[in-house]
């Protein structure tokens, strides 16, 4: 058990590492730092020793793990996905952090699965939302219409909701730009994998039933996005 402390220990400075160098932390500097340090001290045998002598911090952490694990299964079962069914009648792309007017890595990863989804069904329209950011030229919204118009799609097919700050926000605001006159429209989400299974608990909880597509996610990050995910996925269910 000392030698798991260790390695959580190392795991987490190399991923604090990656997300200061890369300033794609999403807030999760602390929650590493915080590892760092809990897993640092529990890799002596005395702090170890005195600390799980207690049969409830034994538990604790055993059901704390097992919620975690299981949570994370989920997560990553929901981003896997299936087919998504084509002919849906609006894509809703979930925006992501625009360095000036350009967008991200992440960003541009969902917009490539938006791009090829668009192309595959060109009765489909997009509404593309996110509002403008710290550190954004333009807003998330706008610079996700410009990278898709010069890929070939027609201004036509793109919606633009860019007031959102958040999720919540994100999905509210686009399910109201939905035409009302088409009966039981068909939705879906355009946003990384790990958000999917978040999204959908959103959109449920606004009377909406969508499909989700999930886009990659660089793999120096996956660790801090999923870890991120479980505790926002947490948040959701409770509050």
């Amino acid at each position: 058990m000392i030698y798991f402390w260790r390695f959580l220990s190392l795991f987490s400075l190399l991923n604090l590492i990656n997300i200061v160098a890369v300033d794609g932390g999403a807030g999760m500097e602390i929650v590493w730092v915080g590892l760092i340090i809990i897993s640092s001290i529990l890799s002596f045998k005395k702090p170890f020793n005195y600390l799980f002598s207690h049969k409830w911090v034994k538990r604790l952490f055993w059901t704390g793990l097992s919620c975690f694990l299981v949570i994370e299964s989920i997560i990553i079962f929901e981003g896997i996905g299936f087919n998504a069914p084509s002919h849906s009648d609006y894509l809703i792309v979930l925006g992501a952090r625009v360095r000036g007017e350009t967008p991200s890595l992440v960003l541009k990863e969902r917009l490539n699965v938006a791009y090829d989804y668009l192309m595959q069904n060109p009765n489909t329209k997009a509404i593309l939302t996110g509002g403008q950011g710290i550190g954004e030229d333009i807003s998330e919204a706008e610079s996700m219409k410009r990278y898709l118009e010069e890929k070939g799609i027609t201004p036509n097919r793109l919606l633009l909701e860019d007031q959102a700050t958040d999720t919540v926000e994100n999905l509210t605001y686009s399910f109201k730009m939905i035409d009302s006159s088409i009966t039981h429209p068909k939705v879906i989400v355009v946003t990384s994998r790990f958000h999917i299974l978040r999204s959908k608990m959103i959109a449920n909880e606004l009377d909406w039933k969508v499909d989700g597509i999930g886009s990659g996610t660089l793999p120096f990050l996956v660790p801090t996005y999923y870890l991120r995910e479980c505790f926002a996925v947490i948040a959701e269910f409770i509050f």
